[in-house]
C-alpha cells in the first residue's frame, strides 16, 4: 500500500462524518458539543463579570469547565461504538487529559496564586491546542464543516496565546481566557446544532 493512501486512511479514520452513522451516536455527538458548548460559555461568562474575584475561585470554575468537557468527551470515546475507532481514541485521550487537568486545578486551588496561574495556563493552553487539532481533524465532507474548523483554529489560537505570554497577570489571563471560552462556547453551541442536522433527518 502507498504512503500517500495510507496517509488519506488515516485521516479518513479520524474523521467525524454524520452520514453513515445512527440517529443515537449522532444524537451523542451533538450533546458532548453542546455540553462543551454551555459550560465554555457560562465559565466565559463568569470569568469577565467576576474578575473581582480570587484566583482560588476563578480556578475552580476552570476545574469544572475541564471535568465537564473532559468528561463528555471520555463517554463518548468508551460509548460511542458506532464511531470510528480513530475518533473514539482521540476523545478518550482529550477527555483524559482535560480531566487531569480539571483535578489538578482543583486539587490546588490552595496553593500560591502565581503557581496557580501557571499551572492553569499549562492546562488549559496544551487543552485548547489539543482539542483544535481536533477539531479541524474531525471536519468532514460537510458543508457545515466551517464551524469545526473556525472552532478548531480558534482553540489553538487560543492555547499558543495561553501559553506564548507566561508573563500575563492573573487580571489579564482570566480576561483574555474568558473571552475565549465564549467564543467557543457560542462556536461550540452552533456545532451541537448543525452536526448531523441534514443526515438525521434522513435516517
Amino acid at each position: 500500500m502507498s504512503i500517500p493512501g495510507s496517509a488519506d486512511e488515516f485521516r479518513d479514520a479520524l474523521r467525524l462524518e454524520a452520514r453513515g452513522l445512527a440517529k443515537k451516536a449522532i444524537d451523542g455527538v451533538r450533546l458532548v458539543f453542546g455540553i462543551a458548548g454551555a459550560a465554555a460559555l457560562i465559565v466565559g461568562v463568569l470569568l469577565l463579570v467576576w474578575p473581582q474575584h480570587t484566583i482560588p475561585v476563578l480556578a475552580f470554575l476552570f476545574g469544572i469547565y475541564l471535568v465537564i468537557t473532559g468528561g463528555v468527551r471520555l463517554v463518548l470515546g468508551i460509548f460511542g461504538h458506532s464511531l470510528g475507532t480513530g475518533h473514539r481514541v482521540l476523545n478518550v485521550l482529550l477527555g483524559i487529559l482535560l480531566v487531569v487537568g480539571g483535578i489538578i486545578a482543583l486539587r490546588d486551588i490552595a496553593i500560591a496564586s502565581a503557581t496557580l496561574l501557571f499551572v492553569i495556563a499549562i492546562v488549559v493552553g496544551v487543552g485548547w491546542i489539543v482539542e483544535g487539532i481536533m477539531a479541524i481533524t474531525e471536519s468532514g465532507a460537510s458543508m457545515r464543516q466551517g464551524w469545526s474548523v473556525a472552532y478548531g483554529i480558534i482553540s489553538i489560537l487560543g492555547g499558543v496565546a495561553v501559553l506564548a505570554v507566561p508573563t500575563w497577570s492573573g487580571f489579564w489571563l482570566l480576561m483574555v481566557a474568558g473571552i475565549i471560552l465564549i467564543v467557543l462556547g457560542i462556536l461550540g453551541l452552533v456545532r451541537a446544532f448543525t452536526f448531523g442536522r441534514d443526515a438525521r433527518a434522513a435516517l
